[in-house]
């Protein structure tokens, strides 16, 4: 079995592997990119027609790199010719002791975020699609926008091959590891040399960072989404829907409406419900109550949906125990990166997020701050 070389390997092609290979490529790097699967696979957390990207955070750090993103989207669309985000503007709601609410308030106030304040009253006037629980409150941020998820994914592999970067579709690591010039790689197929590897496998990350003496105390919920088809489906397309995310209180799960985008009906879901499953669980059916919960929540808050499920799908979250990201180098191998930005909310920052691993594998430092997803913070104690 010969060996082949690179200057990066990465293992995995979601959205973070492909814009990371992609920035590398662009710099001039050789990089070899490997999934298990194929590009825009449905098995882990990068698939689907639509994702939010969103200013509406509750810390400083997170909005930076949210704006960054969508400046580096932006320049990939230009850059390729592709449509990737379609601004539609958003609300964030809840009960007005949501402690989300007010912490979003207050960080768009700090960064400068234009937004609106909205009563139960207000919403429902300006968007009569929606029967709201009395008492509901709102912030409406104007740069809210759908990002094309598959579209995405595609459209980074593309440049990444387009700028000389090889992609190993179908072709799982076996095994990894760090050596003393280095990194090196196997698959069934052969061996693979380098000097960086950048690990961003998503739900199979845990299994793969164990062969590196680091065990990180992350799970993989089996999530699900629903596709419900409306009445009158204009009156829920972009421009006339916006993006909903439903603060609930004492909890972290959320509620999301998507207006119909790339596909026939409308797009809810109440996420972190999810049962605990396994990285390599091939299951992906539907949970029935959650379904009918799912369901439930959907007819009740957009009353002008028929009630009709299109289609039911899951996807996979990887969470970590304070629901945020991990980017960071290897303790004790520094020319490993470690990427899962996770826990749900990771699709929007994957343009920005490419760059900062290109960083990261090459000079061991960003512009971009990253401190909040460090390796050694309290919440990953043990691993």
């Amino acid at each position: 079995m010969s060996e082949r070389t690179a200057d990066i390997l990465i293992v995995g092609a979601g959205v973070m592997g492909c814009a990371a290979a992609y920035q590398l490529a662009k710099d001039g790097a050789r990089v070899l990119l490997f999934d298990q699967f194929a590009v825009g696979h449905d098995r882990g957390s990068s698939h689907g027609p639509s994702r939010i990207i969103r200013l509406a955070y509750d810390s400083l750090d997170y909005v930076a790199l949210a704006r960054a993103s969508y400046a580096l989207w932006r320049e990939l669309e230009a850059e390729s010719g592709a449509r990737l985000l379609t601004p539609t503007g958003g609300l964030d709601i809840g009960p007005p002791n949501a402690l989300a609410l007010d912490e979003i308030r207050a960080t768009y106030l700090a960064a400068g975020v234009p937004f609106e304040a909205l009563d139960r009253t207000a919403i429902i006037a300006r968007y009569p699609q929606f029967n709201l629980p009395e008492g509901t409150v709102g912030l409406y941020q104007a740069d809210y926008s759908l990002l094309a998820a598959d579209r995405c994914v595609a459209t980074l592999a593309d440049q990444a091959r387009r700028y000389g970067a090889i992609i190993h579709e179908r072709e799982p690591a076996r095994a990894i590891g760090a050596t003393s010039g280095g990194v090196g790689l196997r698959t069934d197929w052969g061996l693979y040399s380098a000097d960086r590897l950048i690990l961003s496998a998503g739900s199979w990350m845990r299994p793969l960072l164990r062969q590196l003496d680091l065990d990180l105390p992350l799970t993989v919920q089996k999530e699900q989404v629903a596709f419900f088809r409306a009445r009158d489906p204009e009156a829920f397309m972009p421009g006339r829907l916006p993006l909903v995310i439903h603060r609930f209180p004492n909890t972290t799960s959320l509620g999301s409406v998507f207006p119909i985008f790339d596909h026939g009906g409308v797009k809810v879901m109440i996420d972190r419900t999810g049962p605990e499953v396994a990285p390599d669980d091939p299951d992906r059916s539907i949970d029935g109550p959650l379904l009918e919960r799912l369901h439930a929540y959907a007819t009740q808050l957009l009353p002008g949906l028929t009630g009709e499920i299109i289609e039911s799908v899951s996807c996979r979250y990887t969470m970590t125990p304070d629901e945020h990201f991990i980017i960071d180098r290897h303790p004790a191998h520094p020319q490993i990166v470690i990427a899962s930005p996770c826990s749900g909310h990771g699709f929007k920052f994957g343009a920005v997020i490419g760059r900062v691993l290109a960083d990261l594998a090459v000079r061991g430092a960003t512009e971009y701050d990253i401190a909040r997803f460090r390796l050694d913070r309290p919440a990953l104690a043990g691993g």
